[in-house]
């Protein structure tokens, strides 16, 4: 039976021809020899002729005839000089693919696994690569299907109108990122490292000589005053929208969480005074009393525990927690006003009107500096100065909802490969995975 041991090949490929194959115990190696001459090519630089100037071996690897057990391709190169501007250089080599010491088969075969979703590691071994070299090529996969995209939207003189900017953690630590997205096409334009000013500072610069901004009518993003100075900069009529999402979810941790926990503990508190109020070997005790202090824990727990029935939209209570949440709010004063603004703040994000929700909002916030809840008036007085952001969304109703759900799709990957070493890596994966599956 014939062994791959005893297996004799003869090809050529181009100018080269096979001239001697040796088959170790891990190694397979076939030698190329060029068959071209001096007389055969002009000098690339001023197309004069040339003469041979020495000899040099690359070494390149290819598929494997067995699984694990790499093929090596040395390949003999003619060096050549010019006569005329007697410059020196290397004969093109087909076999090598860009960039790369592997033969183009060898990365083929690389991208055909990677579509059918094999591992790296599996491709690796499979290959008898390291697992940094398929690593290396998938990148280079996914930027050269990135630079297609790009090449394709300026071709179709495409420029962004919404924007959203957002941050996500890249790893344990408060390690940020920030990331760019086109609201309408749904492309991650940009991802860096950081989230201060200087961090994001250099997504304007990958744009600076362009003209690819300039139409861009708002961007979305949270209250990061870094973001806020740098979009006023570069994007001087461009809206800022502040992100509906951020504004409620904090409102809701910060005032009404707040507000709805001292309330809790209020009737904690009265619970224990009332029970101090009980002789310490007493048995018998006015039932009044212990009635009062059942009334206060009840209260308590009550309180406690309507976390989300405050959190969420009245519309979407249930008869029930409708009826428990006004119990709740007819017992509390303060809990009222500040569900009240909640509620006030919900319709003021659902008009269309730039000049009736600048005084909608400019009569909240004056309402919630004066308000006798603390909590309440200490949001107003940090939060007017956001005013025109808030006005914003009016006449733009757009927020960072898609990108945040884009940031799940990043947990996710970074789930999946235990965390990622090669941040450069990392944030090409992030754009390729925003573009259209047809594209790739």
């Amino acid at each position: 039976m014939a062994r791959i041991d005893n297996t004799i090949f003869s090809f050529s490929c181009q100018q080269f021809r096979s001239e001697e194959i040796n088959i170790f115990d891990e190694r397979r190696t076939v030698r190329f020899t060029s068959n071209q001459t001096a007389g055969d090519i002009v000098c690339p630089f001023c197309y004069g002729s040339v003469m041979g100037h020495g000899q040099k071996t690359v070494k390149l690897k290819d598929v494997p005839l067995v699984p694990g057990e790499p093929v090596v391709f040395e390949v003999r190169l003619h060096r050549y000089m010019c006569r005329k501007c007697r410059r020196t250089f290397l004969e093109n080599n087909p076999l090598r693919a860009p960039n790369l010491n592997l033969t183009r088969r060898c990365v083929l075969w690389i991208y055909i696994m990677l579509r059918m979703k094999v591992s790296t590691s599996v491709i690796a071994e499979f290959l008898g690569l390291s697992w940094n070299t398929v690593r290396k090529v998938e990148q280079i996969r996914m930027e050269d299907i990135l630079t297609i995209h790009e090449q394709q939207r300026l071709k179709n003189d495409y420029r962004p109108f919404y924007l959203a900017v957002d941050e996500f953690a890249i790893r344990k630590g408060h390690r940020y990122a920030t990331s760019v997205m086109d609201l309408v096409t749904g492309d991650v334009l940009w991802v860096g490292k950081g989230r201060s000013i200087k961090d994001f500072e250099a997504f304007f610069d990958a744009f600076a000589n362009t003209d690819y901004l300039l139409q861009v009518k708002a961007v979305a993003m949270d209250m990061n005053a870094s973001y806020y100075s740098l979009v006023k900069k570069h994007l001087p009529n461009a809206s800022i929208v502040y992100d509906r999402y951020h504004v409620q979810a904090q409102f809701g941790r910060d005032v009404l969480g707040q507000v709805r926990l001292d309330e809790a503990r209020e009737h904690q508190r009265k619970a224990k005074e009332l029970s101090k109020q009980i002789p310490e070997k007493s048995k018998e005790f006015d039932p009044d009393l212990k009635q009062k202090i059942s009334h206060e824990k009840h209260l308590y727990n009550k309180v406690k525990k309507a976390r989300w029935i405050v959190l969420m939209n009245k519309d979407n209570l249930s008869s029930a927690k409708e009826e428990a949440l006004n119990e709740i709010l007819e017992a509390h004063t303060n809990l009222a006003i500040c569900y009240s603004m909640k509620e006030e703040m919900i319709r003021l994000f659902e008009l269309r009107d730039s000049a009736e929700a600048k005084k909608g909002w400019e009569k909240w916030f004056d309402a919630a500096i004066h308000s006798p809840v603390p909590s309440l008036a200490k949001f107003g007085r940090q939060k007017l100065k956001r005013l025109d952001g808030l006005v914003a969304h009016a006449s733009h109703p757009i927020n960072t909802g898609k990108l945040e759900g884009f940031n799940n799709k990043i947990k996710v990957a970074k789930r999946n490969a235990y965390g990622y070493r090669n941040l450069s890596y990392f944030f090409a994966y992030i754009k390729y995975l925003s573009i259209p599956r047809k594209i790739t």
